[in-house]
């Protein structure tokens, strides 16, 4: 059965397309379907045009190809400019069929968060289809949209990037009709090199938007968005045209907060989740939403693994934090951990922050000083974290315990416990710091990727 049309195909790459259609457009032989279109895409490290022969084998029935690609027998190919431009325009295709709304998340901290939140409260409404894992780079975004599967008529889609320019393409795939920036932090220095060059590219997603809701951290993004967006609504929780009427944390170190006169319990960890939920509400209250369907969905939020994912084990508490970080959602997990520690003995695993730039060493410097500030009872740091402490390793003494890397770690934290503390894993991606977690009797799924 044909799920893509020739004509579809010929639409979106404005070339012409014979055939009876295809089962999926895919990008990857290892997984094809018979009667797949496949995509050859070329990266630093790969050229899918090396596998054409395989994705012939598979059962691919056409690729879309750089011109001048040799033919392959029993393939038709499509031949274009640049195939990953060419599959952006495949999703982008795809995403005018979308009648709802078409909400795109960008920002430092909390995207992945906020998009859950938002697809709960749309899906009070329409039938959403959103960002899964981290698809949300200039393949991804096309990869998620050409996903949604027939009867969707609501798009929530993440958008990252590495470099600039990125989100000016993924904005043009995407099309919003609502964009939304959670913040702007240092982040990804290493491609922007400062963090102007970071709220640039943020804003360039929402260049020319109908609407744009944006957190107020730090105020330039504010006033940026207002100079390229067509209507701006600020939401969080505080400084901001939607603000929460009171927020309180309860002993689980759950945010509970009053809005549009109900109560809502986000089972998620840290106060900073309330302004992500702001987001999330302001989408719904411009979408007319039904608030107490909105508070009901977000009560029973559930984010991926590795996201302030609390894990019980016996005694012994493990607070997995270990996706992403940057200096900003760091000092966010340093006071849910002041939080949730009660009197408990208190260990604070750190690892890596990754794509900092030159001033890396800085960044990771003024976190260990704020770890230290926490007081835990053993703090444990591995990669760019462990020169972080030197400074620090006489006043700590044997509560400072260091490694290279996460699996050395384990067995040296393992053997420092006594099975009752409370114990934080904060990193980004790169340290994979769940490893740690089966020398202490925890099996864990890692974080989506």
């Amino acid at each position: 059965m044909s799920r893509w049309s020739a004509d579809f195909v010929a639409r979106a790459l404005g070339v012409p397309v014979t055939g009876r259609g295809y089962s999926e457009i895919s990008t990857d032989t290892r997984t094809l379907a018979p009667g797949a279109l496949f995509v050859a895409l070329a990266g630093e490290k790969f050229d899918g045009h090396t596998h054409l022969a395989m994705a012939r084998e598979k059962g691919a029935v056409a690729a879309v190809v750089r011109r001048g690609t040799p033919a392959v027998t029993g393939l038709t190919l499509i031949e274009v400019g640049d195939t990953l431009a060419a599959y952006g325009r495949l999703g982008r295709e795809r995403r005018r069929e979308i009648t709802g709304p078409v909400i795109a998340i960008t920002g430092s901290n909390g995207k992945t968060s906020t998009k859950e939140m938002i697809a709960a409260v749309l899906r009070t409404r329409w039938r959403v289809h959103a960002t899964t894992l981290n698809l949300n780079n200039l393949v991804g975004v096309p990869q998620t949209i050409l996903a949604a599967p027939p009867g969707t008529d609501a798009l929530v889609i993440e958008a990252g990037a590495s470099e600039a320019g990125e989100l000016a393409r993924a904005r043009e795939i995407i099309e919003p009709t609502i964009v939304v920036i959670t913040n702007v932090q240092p982040s990804h220095l290493d491609g922007f090199r400062s963090l102007e060059g970071v709220m640039l590219e943020k804003l360039s997603l929402a260049r020319d938007v109908p609407l744009a809701i944006v957190g107020t951290d730090p105020p330039r993004l504010v006033e940026g968005a207002q100079r390229i967006a067509e209507r701006v609504i600020t939401a969080g929780l505080a400084r901001a045209e939607r603000v929460p009427e009171e927020v309180r944390i309860d002993a689980a170190g759950e945010p509970i907060f009053r809005i549009d006169e109900r109560t809502v319990h986000l089972p998620i960890r840290g106060r900073h989740q309330v302004g992500n939920a702001m987001l999330a509400w302001t989408v719904g209250r411009e979408l007319f939403c039904d608030p107490t369907a909105m508070a009901s969905a977000l009560a029973s939020l559930v984010l991926p693994g590795g996201r302030g994912e609390l894990i019980q084990h016996g005694g012994l508490t493990v607070l997995n934090d270990a996706y992403n970080a940057n200096p900003s959602s760091f000092r966010a997990v340093i006071e849910v951990a002041r939080t949730l520690r009660e009197g408990r003995r208190l260990v604070f695993v750190a690892g890596t922050m990754r794509e900092l730039g030159a001033d890396s060493p800085r960044y990771h410097a003024e976190v260990a000083d704020a770890l230290v500030e926490l007081a835990p009872d053993l703090v444990a740091a591995v990669g760019e974290f462990v020169p972080a402490f030197e400074r620090h390793r006489t006043a700590l003494g044997d509560r400072l315990l260091t490694a290279p890397d996460a699996v050395t770690l384990a067995p040296l934290l393992a053997a420092r416990l006594r099975g009752d503390e409370l114990v934080v894993l904060k990193a980004s991606r790169g340290p994979a710091l769940e490893r740690i977690l089966p020398a202490l009797g925890i099996t864990s799924t890692a974080p989506s990727h």
